[in-house]
């Protein structure tokens, strides 16, 4: 949308000479700026100024198009009786545009913790329901003290930043982060049936069938990966886990690595 007082502003623009143009870009340009910034809203019209006529006309009469002067600016409401004039609900004719209130940080204290689902080398993974929605997940818990002494921060902001990224369902989603004094909280979606790994110990080794499905979720999962310019670096049954259908969901982007653009194209041209 274009603001219709600028039109013929931008019109002699066009034949002013280079000095007289830079000194009306001081002005002109600013002011388009701030009608782009307005969000579009199916009922806000995004330029407020008035139309040439309409200046007239407010100009050299107090009185609204179309109101005499005498005559009350009211209407009648739905029940017949009259209402006093409101003032106008454009956000453009009132304050700056505020940004909605962030939701609250999660806390510790907002989930029941249940049992180990499973421990690394700094970090061990809990089952949790949070009491306000009953939803569970799996959180995973890291003692900052230890990674900081073990020089494990880059590999925590690694995975951190990389699953933010992810949005596929044959990953273990990152819902939300949070932290105390002591603990680093993930919280990821919970795959129910454990890892891989379980079920080929268990079984020995798979049917025709069987492996031809996996093998295709996981070429599917590396395909989305790669595209992403990510390269997982420790892919293996143990960071495979199945969700409640037993489909996969690959987990730790501890040793992942995030491609510059020149080398995703070199590496999967």
């Amino acid at each position: 949308m274009f603001c219709p007082a600028f039109s013929s502003i931008i019109i002699k623009y066009l034949y002013l000479g280079s000095r007289t143009r830079e000194l009306l870009d001081s002005y002109l340009f600013p002011l388009c700026l701030q009608y782009d910034a307005v969000p579009i809203q199916s009922s806000v019209v995004l330029c407020s100024c008035p139309s040439p006529s309409m200046v007239r006309s407010q100009t050299e009469s107090s009185s609204a198009p179309g109101i005499p002067s005498g005559v009350s600016r009211q209407g009648p409401t739905m029940d017949g009786t009259t209402a006093e004039a409101r003032p106008s609900t454009n956000p453009l004719q009132q304050h700056p545009a505020q940004l909605p209130p962030q939701p609250r940080k999660k806390r510790p204290e907002d989930f029941k913790f249940g049992k180990i689902l499973g421990e690394g080398s700094f970090s061990t993974v809990v089952l949790a329901r949070e009491l306000a929605t009953s939803r569970e997940y799996a959180i995973k818990i890291l003692e900052k003290r230890h990674i900081i002494k073990e020089n494990k921060v880059p590999y925590v902001t690694r995975e951190r930043d990389v699953m933010s990224r992810l949005d596929h369902p044959f990953f273990v989603k990152l819902y939300f982060t949070f932290q105390d004094d002591e603990k680093l909280y993930f919280g990821l979606s919970y795959a129910k049936n454990g890892e891989l790994l379980k079920y080929i110990r268990k079984i020995g080794s798979f049917d025709e069938t069987c492996t031809r499905f996996y093998t295709a979720e996981i070429v599917s999962a590396l395909e989305y990966l790669h595209g992403k310019g990510i390269i997982h670096r420790d892919l293996k049954p143990e960071n495979i886990l199945l969700n409640e259908d037993m489909h996969i969901q690959i987990t730790d982007f501890g040793t992942a690595k995030v491609l510059s653009p020149e080398s995703k194209q070199g590496m999967f041209a």
